[in-house]
């Protein structure tokens, strides 16, 4: 048998092919059919748009907990709705499944500074991200990747 410490409460429960504890595991179903139930009480949902602290106070699920459930992909169904807030710069965006947690442009700024430090040992200056600025091709707008 092999036994492993829950993610969130931190209690040894056998492996379940889980990261959760049963309770915890039934405590996250609770909390994704609280969400489900809540999406689904909008007549028109393709025309809205939430964010976590929206859904989080009408739903009276903690804020960490909707952050967690999204960053794990429970909530991959409704990505389409939900609006984030970027970690970077803080401006909401609606992610897509490759944006991740920064909008485009501190996603752009990310990867150019990250170009920048290629193959230095510079990584710690947190100044060459927030003072970087885009680079734009007028064919291709905003670049992602140094192709």
């Amino acid at each position: 048998m092999a036994f492993k410490n829950c993610s969130i409460c931190d209690s040894l429960f056998d492996n379940n092919q889980s990261n959760l504890c049963p309770a915890c595991e039934e405590i996250e179903a609770m909390n994704i059919k609280k969400i489900t139930d809540y999406f689904q009480s909008f007549e028109n949902l393709q025309t809205k748009s939430f964010s976590l602290n929206d859904i989080s106070s009408e739903t009276g699920i903690e804020l960490q907990e909707m952050e967690r459930l999204y960053k794990t992909n429970k909530l991959r169904s409704y990505t389409s709705l939900i609006n984030i807030n970027c970690k970077l710069c803080g401006s909401k965006f609606k992610p897509t499944i490759f944006s991740g947690v920064f909008c485009k442009k501190c996603t752009n700024k990310v990867e150019n500074v990250a170009s920048e430090l290629k193959g230095t040992d510079n990584f710690t200056d947190k100044s060459l991200i927030e003072n970087s600025r885009p680079i734009t091709d007028k064919n291709k707008g905003f670049r992602y990747r140094n192709d």
